[in-house]
């Protein structure tokens, strides 16, 4: 991921919003990974059109592996994660990168 590519995917994903506004609120997150983070924040502000890129910055600001972990590994933040067998793990390991992929791709 590179700066541009994030900006195109701010682009294409957030298409009501002002890019360069989005930018500047992706840009206050300073810490770890920082362009995975960022794109990151792109795709729950995509899923959840009620919260602003600055709700996801605050939360990156405070453990940046939840943004990370919510975006990418929806389903292995289930409560019953831990119930689930090994087999079913993997199956929901596998089916959380394939959807992120599928955003990515999109």
């Amino acid at each position: 991921m590179t700066p541009e590519k994030l900006l195109a995917k701010i682009r294409q994903a957030l298409p009501d919003a002002d890019p360069l506004d989005v930018k500047r609120q992706l840009d206050e997150y300073t810490g770890p990974e920082r362009l995975r983070v960022q794109l990151a924040i792109v795709k729950l502000t995509d899923e959840d059109r009620r919260d602003s890129p600055r709700h996801y910055v605050d939360s990156a600001r405070q453990d940046y592996r939840d943004v990370l972990a919510w975006a990418e590994s929806p389903q292995q933040l289930r409560p019953d994660w831990f119930s689930l067998s090994v087999t079913e793990r993997a199956k929901v390991t596998k089916a959380d990168r394939q959807q992120y992929a599928r955003w990515l791709a999109r």
